[in-house]
């Protein structure tokens, strides 16, 4: 498979870590790079938010020069401020830009935002004007098949994003009124892979590998952009590359044991970035997904769901590995995904 291009960036592969409100921050970046994705971004902000430097914002929008390329995206529909956004993002240093058309979250649809913005072409196209006319960088724009199914107009917003100089397009084919049920058509990425000349990226049900490699079969696009699919198993961008390189997974999907040591590791790089409190909230959304395929580990979530110090986070997890050891007998000297691996904790 061909890696992909966002103009004059080439990334590693054709594999991108979708910006998630509330989930992408550096340790999940970090982890998704690490694991294989070709490029991640920083949550997903209001355009609002970021131009009033907002103090959580400044806080979301933190990386770092290892995790590049980085990409940021902006939820918003006033084409002035998404182009002075995008320059101060430039200045920033960030390598890619990209404008949410995709999100049907409602506090952003109330706004004019996010896949809301797919009702008004004609304002979006101003959008995407001013984003890629304020900048030298890459932009692109990610966009969903439409507001509902008498309304599938993914194909005009292609043609106009191609048309405004963006350099690519990820669709999420789902309308705004499925939000997240039902199927994903990639039936329709197909379409739009065939409409315009930019790169398609796929976005939707990639939930294992197979599913990427039936995706960029079946429509023909030139990458997958995963979201959910890679919540609590970052190692989904491995094996996806791995299949389309060799055929197969070649390296061993992580057991339990090391789950549950990159679960510990994903906490720490939390508390580089959050206080410990903070860390803990926001890890109370990455926990449960790492450890729910455990045998034995459904008594341990709620407790996971409560922790409040890094100690009773640690407690926990020791609690689970001790658990799921005392089913397989792993021999008392093995210490990985114990906190004891963590030296000097």
């Amino acid at each position: 498979m061909t890696p992909l291009k966002y103009g004059p960036i080439t990334l590693k592969n054709n594999l991108v870590a979708a910006p998630l409100a509330g989930i992408s921050n550096r340790a999940y970046r970090v982890l998704c790079r690490r694991y294989g994705a070709g490029l991640a971004y920083v949550e997903m902000l209001k355009v609002e938010s970021y131009l009033h430097h907002n103090r959580k914002t400044m806080t979301l929008k933190y990386y770092r020069e290892d995790e590049r390329p980085v990409g940021i995206q902006f939820a918003g529909n006033n084409p002035a401020w998404l182009a002075e956004a995008c320059r101060m993002a430039e200045d920033e240093g960030y390598d890619t830009i990209d404008l949410n058309m995709g999100c049907p979250v409602p506090k952003i649809g109330k706004c004019g935002a996010g896949s809301a913005l797919m009702a008004y072409p004609e304002r979006a196209a101003k959008c995407m004007e001013a984003m890629v006319s304020a900048v030298k960088i890459p932009v692109t724009v990610k966009i969903r098949a439409g507001v509902n199914d008498n309304c599938l107009n993914f194909r005009e917003i292609g043609r106009m994003a191609e048309q405004a100089g963006m350099v690519a397009i990820t669709i999420h084919p789902r309308t705004r009124a499925q939000s997240f049920t039902g199927l994903a058509n990639h039936q329709l990425t197909g379409e739009l892979k065939a409409a315009v000349s930019i790169p398609v990226i796929a976005s939707g049900d990639v939930k294992e590998p197979e599913d990427a490699v039936r995706v960029l079969r079946q429509s023909g696009c030139d990458g997958i952009m995963i979201g959910r699919g890679c919540w609590g198993r970052p190692w989904l961008f491995r094996e996806i590359d791995e299949v389309l390189h060799y055929g197969r997974v070649v390296t061993e999907t992580p057991g339990p044991i090391e789950r549950l040591a990159v679960l510990r590791e994903h906490f720490e790089m939390l508390l580089e970035s959050f206080d410990p409190r903070h860390a803990c909230q926001v890890v109370r959304r990455y926990a449960t997904w790492y450890i729910k395929d455990i045998p034995g580990s459904a008594q341990f979530r709620h407790r996971m769901t409560k922790v409040e110090s890094r100690n009773e986070f640690h407690e926990v997890l020791d609690d689970i590995t001790a658990h799921f050891e005392s089913v397989v007998g792993v021999p008392e000297d093995e210490y990985v995904g114990r906190r004891a691996a963590l030296v000097s904790t």
